[in-house]
């Protein structure tokens, strides 16, 4: 460890992609991290080689889970984690240099609070497709948000728990922390969760059409994977409405992102948008069918 003295804040980030590919996040989360004295735990399952010597800042560690999905990564970064708040964002996502201050601010304001989520910009603007993508996956938590008490937060791009809200967390039989689900169980036993539209991060992936269409057809049959482990009434409607539901999800999508001032991007990317929902209903009639597969493997 770069540091045994207690810290106010833990950073989790795993990645596939491995180094280089994330240096523009690691940056990004190092320059958060100090401003506060945080540690950032970096989980890497790609089998590449680590960053050389002298490469991460004092407050980064690295450590290798060669074959391991982001959803494994992300459960062992917590139970290496050592601080009262634990936060994690993606290995695609860039962090401002407040990001750390904002996040412990809101905590000290929410004692009470089990997790506090905030807002995610769109910063692969250049394509439809990214554009696409984008809506169908943050949507929900795309800049700007209502602050105050959520039923929803941002399910692992920008997310912070308090340390006793990870002290049951789920692995799926060890599949991993799906953090969609975690903040879900912590809401129906009555949890506090909080949003904060202040908590900004930029998420910027940009695949192209084929490797988008195909990431969102193993995070459908993921998600409904994790689901097949405790099957819920709704969870049977998603299985047996699986090429119904996309109809219902694209009016959301639209509803929202019009709201939220969207509506170019939105009527742009529409096709590509429904393209890409029934890319993941097809994952997700076969993870409820068949299970996950080796889908949460091919996701960043």
């Amino acid at each position: 460890m770069p540091n045994e003295a207690p810290v106010p804040l833990s950073i989790v980030i795993g990645t596939v992609q491995g180094w280089p590919d994330i240096a523009a996040t690691v940056r990004a989360a190092e320059a958060a991290a100090e401003r506060v004295g945080a540690e950032l735990i970096l989980l890497d399952g790609s089998g590449l080689d680590p960053p050389p010597p002298g490469t991460l800042s004092s407050v980064s560690t690295w450590h290798e889970f060669p074959g391991e999905s982001v959803f494994q990564l992300r459960l062992r970064g917590y139970e290496l984690s050592r601080a009262p708040i634990v936060a994690i964002t993606e290995d695609h996502c860039n962090a401002p240099p407040d990001w750390c201050e904002r996040m412990l601010a809101a905590h000290e304001a929410h004692p009470d609070a089990a997790a506090i989520g905030g807002s995610v910009e769109n910063g692969a603007v250049d394509s439809v497709m990214d554009w696409a993508s984008f809506f169908i996956v943050q949507v929900g938590v795309m800049s700007p948000i209502r602050s105050g008490v959520a039923s929803r937060l941002a399910g692992a791009v920008n997310v912070s728990y308090k340390r006793s809200a990870l002290a049951d967390v789920q692995g799926f039989g060890g599949q991993g922390a799906m953090d969609v689900l975690h903040q879900k169980m912590l809401q129906e036993r009555g949890e506090l969760l909080v949003a904060d539209d202040r908590i900004r991060v930029s998420h910027v992936q940009s695949l192209g059409f084929g490797a988008t269409t195909v990431i969102h057809y193993h995070a459908g049959r993921t998600i409904s994977g994790f689901r097949r482990k405790t099957m819920s009434a709704t969870d049977w409607i998603r299985f047996v409405g699986a090429f119904v539901v996309p109809i219902a999800r694209f009016g959301r999508i639209l509803a929202i992102g019009t709201r939220k001032g969207y509506t170019r991007p939105l009527l742009r990317g529409a096709p590509a948008i429904v393209w890409l929902l029934y890319s993941q209903a097809v994952g997700q009639f076969l993870g409820y069918a068949r299970g996950a597969g080796d889908s949460a493997n091919q996701l960043q």
